[in-house]
């Protein structure tokens, strides 16, 4: 309980202190596409071959560290921060990760405001995501 809990009504895992002492990470795929998200939006996704055809950077093991990631900041005037708490690290009122069959869900809240963000991979849809990301790669190897 002190850093989580398992809410095996939901099946979820739930993170409420981002300050773990290790990263704990899900993994979020279909066929063709995958992504790893820890509980603080750390994280990397690539196509079919993590070692080749990774999509975004990410040192896999650069535990406990958990840099590089999916992250949204929140610029509200008085602070700058993110709901998964990294990479700012600024103090948040109140954080939740919940961890559960092929999604995340992240949510912080700092001064009022409260941001969630829903990370998942659509298992149907795989065919779209790939074709689309290897234009993306394509692109990114001609520069």
């Amino acid at each position: 309980m002190k850093y989580g809990y398992f809410d095996d009504k939901n099946r979820e895992y739930v993170i409420n202190n981002p300050r773990i002492p290790w990263p704990w990470i899900n993994y979020l795929g279909n066929e063709d596409f995958f992504s790893l998200i820890s509980n603080s939006a750390g994280g990397y996704s690539f196509i079919k071959m993590r070692k080749f055809r990774r999509i975004t950077r990410y040192r896999y093991n650069n535990v406990p560290m958990d840099s590089g990631g999916k992250y949204f900041y929140i610029n509200d005037g008085e602070s700058i921060w993110a709901p998964g708490w990294k990479p700012c690290k600024t103090e948040l009122d109140s954080y939740e990760c919940r961890h559960g069959m092929n999604y995340t869900i992240i949510k912080g809240e700092k001064n009022g405001i409260t941001a969630s963000v829903l990370y998942f991979v659509p298992l149907k849809h795989g065919q779209k995501f790939k074709n689309l990301l290897l234009q993306i790669i394509q692109r990114k190897s001609k520069t």
